[in-house]
């Protein structure tokens, strides 16, 4: 890609998959063999088809609920990787145009929405004036079974900053709005096919040539597909979604009580910045009525459809006030490539001292979404070269990297980096600091892939290549001896930290501190300061280490940041294909284009 920066000196061949171990992740941005094409993917069986398995392609005139439903994902450029899911976890978008505020209009100088299909948030900031000039800015917030209003964005998460007014009684038209949107009304509708439904929908996996899965149907209207599913969360309200002939939707009518919703949308294209088009489509033209009487009116300026930095925190004080009646969806996710079974139980080795023994080549986690650098174009994707393997691997690696989707969890920044974070990712070929060959430090470099333990100290060992194409080989070397921190080096700080091992009971804790501020947690643009504390526990029962995390960072994070438990296992050389862990020398790294950086391609 135009703005790439960095290379592995040891040369890496690329098949872009990303059926992948999370701790080691996987290699990216290092020259090698170019990857297969989508055709030759398929005939090898790549991406989950099957070996010679053609893709699902619904034939011309299929009128059927499978069909209609990938139609409508996949027109929407909403299907991503050779897997073709629909992994579109966030939203960012702005427009302006008019609405009712407290039964009022108002002009709108700036409409952005921030949502997170993932957690079933949105928060929408509106900025403009009555017709009489006076403000009508608001801040309207949804986070699953919770509504409410802030005066600035991320009321009352830091002590004495904002004001959080709770909305319950708009927890169902701000549900309906979520799930009725463009993309929202498609993951709503195959919601519906399954319960629990699933994060990752796969149209393709449903029944075929029958109009009704689940609470989700179809009939057709002339020559347009008509679709009827329950809104997530609010299954009181029944909507119906009338696809245009591109399949995608053109209206959707929610009945909810006495209350009618209708929403028009229009102007279909990718409105992402020219910087980093991605063709994943959406409306360029919303209108919403309630009961007949136009309530928004808003043209699209500009999106952003990849994962981007969004979380909406409920504040204490509107959890205190709402007992919640709904629940948002309960997601599920169904892998691709499920993690191997654990080995049959043994005996917990333990070393001289009677602690257990670390000592061993270990490997574990998994990402739930697999598949390469494959995908088909869509039948209204003409510009992103999807076609093109490589150029195909970095676009829908937006989507697709671990961290960005969530496998391991997101802290929670203080809203004032909110905005920095989306920043930095969207100029990730610029900041990132593995484009200028550093260290990738922790938690991003994952978990060790070997360890060696010795009566006064445990010797981490970590892969090369981790995190799609960061960090050399690296090690860490933690006393476990009893002793203090050093004085003289408590203050210099350091890539992996200043870190002290003690055990508590058959338990290895790891307290760190003392880190370099210029890292990443992982990418997305999840930065850190210099105060960031990290602690790690490790438990060995049998041949299996409870790996957990928790990381610290008062400067930046409302609250600490506990990462997911993941499960190491020996024998399996940082990933599940084996090894015998032996790591080479740290590779040689080059800082090359660096003045070359055209797009906001996120790598």
């Amino acid at each position: 890609m135009a703005s790439q920066k960095r290379i592995m000196g040891t040369s890496v061949a690329i098949v872009a998959t990303l059926m992948i171990s999370v701790p080691s992740l996987s290699r990216a941005q290092a020259r090698g063999a170019a990857p297969t094409t989508g055709d030759q993917a398929a005939a090898q069986g790549r991406g989950g088809r099957g070996r010679g398995a053609p893709p699902y392609t619904p034939a011309a005139g299929a009128k059927d609920l499978k069909g209609v439903l990938f139609n409508w994902a996949w027109y929407m450029g909403m299907l991503r990787s050779s897997e073709e899911y629909d992994v579109l976890m966030t939203l960012e978008y702005q427009g302006k145009g008019t609405m009712q505020v407290n039964g009022q209009p108002c002009n709108l100088t700036k409409y952005r929405t921030s949502i997170t299909y993932q957690n079933s948030g949105e928060r929408i900031q509106m900025v403009g004036t009555r017709p009489n000039g006076q403000s009508c800015n608001t801040i309207e917030a949804l986070s699953g079974a919770y509504a409410w209003n802030e005066d600035i964005p991320g009321a009352e998460l830091v002590a004495g900053q904002g004001k959080a007014t709770p909305m319950p009684a708009t927890v169902e038209e701000r549900m309906i709005r979520l799930w009725a949107s463009p993309q929202g009304a498609f993951k709503a509708a195959f919601a519906g096919t399954s319960d629990p439904p699933s994060m990752t929908p796969r149209p393709q996996k449903l029944a075929a040539d029958v109009s009704t899965i689940g609470k989700t149907s179809v009939a057709w209207v002339g020559n347009k597909p008509v679709l009827t599913f329950p809104i997530p969360g609010v299954p009181t309200a029944a909507a119906t979604a009338t696809l245009n002939d591109k399949f995608m939707a053109e209206s959707v009518v929610v009945k909810h009580g006495a209350n009618t919703y209708e929403f028009t949308y229009s102007d279909y294209k990718d409105w992402n910045n020219p910087l980093n088009p991605a063709e994943a489509l959406y409306a360029g033209r919303m209108i919403e009525k309630k009961n007949g009487v136009v309530g928004r009116d808003i043209t699209t300026a500009v999106t952003e459809t990849a994962q981007m930095y969004v979380v909406v925190p409920v504040p204490a004080s509107v959890k205190a006030a709402i007992r919640p009646t709904l629940q948002p969806p309960n997601w599920t996710i169904t892998p691709n490539n499920p993690p191997p079974a654990a080995a049959a139980a043994v005996e917990t080795p333990r070393a001289a001292n009677g602690k257990p023994d670390l000592t061993g080549v270990w490997g574990g986690g998994y990402n739930p979404i697999s598949g390469g650098g494959t995908r088909r174009c869509g039948p209204t994707q003409t510009k992103v070269n999807c076609n093109i393997p490589m150029d195909n691997f970095w676009v829908d690696y937006e989507w697709l990297s671990p961290w960005r989707f969530g496998v391991m969890g997101h802290p929670t920044y203080k809203p004032e980096y909110w905005d920095k974070i989306q920043e930095l990712d969207q100029w990730t070929n610029k900041y990132d600091p593995v484009m200028t060959c550093q260290p990738l430090g922790l938690p991003r470099h994952g978990t060790p892939r070997r360890i060696i333990q010795q009566a006064n100290d445990v010797i981490f060992f970590y892969g090369s290549n981790a995190d799609y194409g960061g960090g050399a080989a690296e090690f860490r070397d933690i006393p476990t001896d009893g002793r203090q921190r050093d004085a003289r080096t408590q203050s210099l700080a350091t890539y992996y930290g200043n870190s002290i091992g003690t055990w508590q009971g058959d338990t290895l804790v790891i307290d760190s501190i003392n880190f370099v501020d210029t890292t990443w947690l992982g990418r997305g643009g999840l930065m850190h300061s210099s105060s960031m504390h990290i602690i790690e526990k490790l438990t060995r029962v049998g041949n299996e280490i409870k790996y957990e995390m928790t990381i610290e960072d008062p400067e930046m994070f409302v609250e600490p940041f506990v990462m997911p438990t993941r499960m190491l296992r020996t024998g399996q050389g940082g990933g599940f294909g084996g090894g015998d862990g032996i790591q080479a020398e740290r590779s040689f790294c080059e800082v090359y284009e660096d003045g070359n950086v055209t797009n906001q391609l996120r790598h």
